[in-house]
């Protein structure tokens, strides 16, 4: 699939970062209206999108995905230029970097403003998908521990783009499981990231993003996968396009894979967690 470069380099435009989110929420919620797809802000500004070409019935279930608006990057200006820079299997590869107008790098944000261009670019191509963009996730998933239960009474699994690189795969998060390994919705995600990552795939054990905050709410499985940003939260963050790409055909297999179902998984009580 022939993805939309200049959305990336737009998204990648935006300056933003924790609880200074307006332009990136103000940029997402102009797109979903310009692509004519139904959304809407809660008080706290996080945006829930919700996509489905045909109606749908009972027993239906959404696949959602998953992103943060913010970064740890406090720029005005952020300037994009192109570099050949190395991947994770150092592979000199066309990637994007940010400079100030002095020429300095700013760090970039592609935590998680990948993450971000990821859930647009799957909410255009597929059929049928709810996205949430949750605020401040940099220090403590504020926007997704408040995140909208109703709007989540019909999704059936979530995927989070919100790993470095393009071998890392989130199973655990503060120590709490995001998923079953002995499911069903395991073996579908596996066979695609094996096949996707290749042999440098490997399963983490990450502190917080925002599906750990979900798998304390709800009964859905979540997972997190790399989505090609490098040296991130540092002025030389930079972002490799062609794993940014790789981390989204990989959502969008296993989302065709898993379908329209839901993959329960209840962490045991003695597992929660206070948010």
């Amino acid at each position: 699939m022939e993805r939309n470069y200049q959305l990336l380099k737009d998204v990648l435009s935006v300056p933003t970062k924790t609880y200074k989110e307006e332009k990136m929420v103000q940029f997402i919620c102009d797109w979903l209206t310009q692509n004519n797809i139904p959304f809407y802000k809660d008080q706290f500004n996080n945006v829930y999108a919700t996509k489905s070409e045909t109606e749908v019935g009972d027993g239906f279930f959404f696949p959602c995905v998953v992103s943060h608006t913010d970064t740890v990057h406090n720029l005005d200006t952020i300037n994009i230029a192109e570099e050949y820079l190395p991947n994770a299997q150092k592979e000199v590869k066309l990637s994007l970097k940010a400079y100030n107008d002095n020429g300095d790098p700013t760090g970039i944000g592609g935590d998680d403003k990948c993450g971000v261009y990821g859930c647009l670019e799957l909410l255009k191509e597929l059929p049928h998908l709810k996205a949430a963009f949750f605020v401040s996730e940099e220090t403590g998933c504020h926007g997704s521990k408040k995140a909208d239960p109703e709007f989540f009474k019909n999704v059936g699994y979530a995927i989070q783009f919100d790993a470095p690189e393009n071998w890392m795969v989130t199973e655990y998060c503060m120590g709490v499981s995001l998923f079953d390994a002995k499911s069903d919705f395991y073996d579908k995600c596996e066979n695609i990231l094996v096949e996707n990552f290749n042999e440098d795939l490997r399963f983490m054990k990450h502190p917080y993003t925002d599906v750990y905050a979900l798998k304390a709410k709800f009964d859905f499985s979540c997972i997190n996968i790399s989505i090609g940003y490098y040296q991130y939260h540092t002025r030389n963050e930079y972002v490799v396009v062609e794993d940014v790409y790789n981390g989204i055909e990989t959502g969008k297999k296993m989302i065709e894979s898993l379908g329209y179902k839901k993959y329960e998984y209840k962490l045991k009580e003695d597992k929660y967690f206070l948010l």
